[in-house]
């Protein structure tokens, strides 16, 4: 009987771990951070809300996007970056599979948000984990081979868009 309850605490903490990363903790159609609360809302049949909530400022702002056949998507990774002298915050969410989709594969979006004051800038299909680390200004023509799919293209004027995500085989914005 002892055996049994250890194994499950043992079973709860490691469900427990998976969810939580660090001090992010991914719960449904919300993540949170200790600066930082978003959370994914459907709006219409094939549209949803992006709610962020930046604890320390207390400033609220959603964001609204198609669905991409589901407006019940969830988030899947969070980071900080930088790109083009702009802290942004991206995230990945996931779109659940569909029947009417043509594709059989999990569906990941990606979004980029300035950290400042919460304003989207550009989006992308794929994971975070597809986009360059830094913008093309940073690396040397012989490095460019090697980057990821998605490259970041700085963008010149003053409050307009600092960037935007280009799919580097096709050369188009992504």
């Amino acid at each position: 009987m002892k055996r049994d309850l250890l194994r499950l605490v043992l079973i709860m903490s490691l469900c427990a771990a998976t969810q939580s990363v660090g001090q992010t903790t991914f719960d449904g159609p919300t993540v949170e951070t200790p600066e930082l609360r978003i959370e994914l809302r459907p709006v219409a049949e094939d549209r949803f809300t992006i709610n962020m909530t930046d604890k320390g400022t207390g400033l609220q702002i959603g964001h609204e996007f198609e669905g991409e056949g589901a407006n019940d998507p969830e988030p899947f990774l969070l980071v900080r970056s930088q790109y083009c002298d702009t802290p942004v915050i991206l995230l990945t969410v996931k779109f659940p599979w569909r029947h009417a989709l043509p594709q059989y594969l999990r569906l990941l979006e990606t979004y980029a948000f300035r950290e400042s004051d919460l304003i989207f800038i550009d989006a992308t299909l794929g994971p975070l984990t597809d986009i360059a680390l830094a913008d093309n200004t940073v690396y040397e023509a012989s490095e460019l081979e090697m980057l990821p799919p998605i490259r970041v293209r700085c963008l010149a004027g003053g409050n307009g868009k600092p960037f935007e995500f280009v799919d580097e085989e096709t050369k188009w914005p992504a």
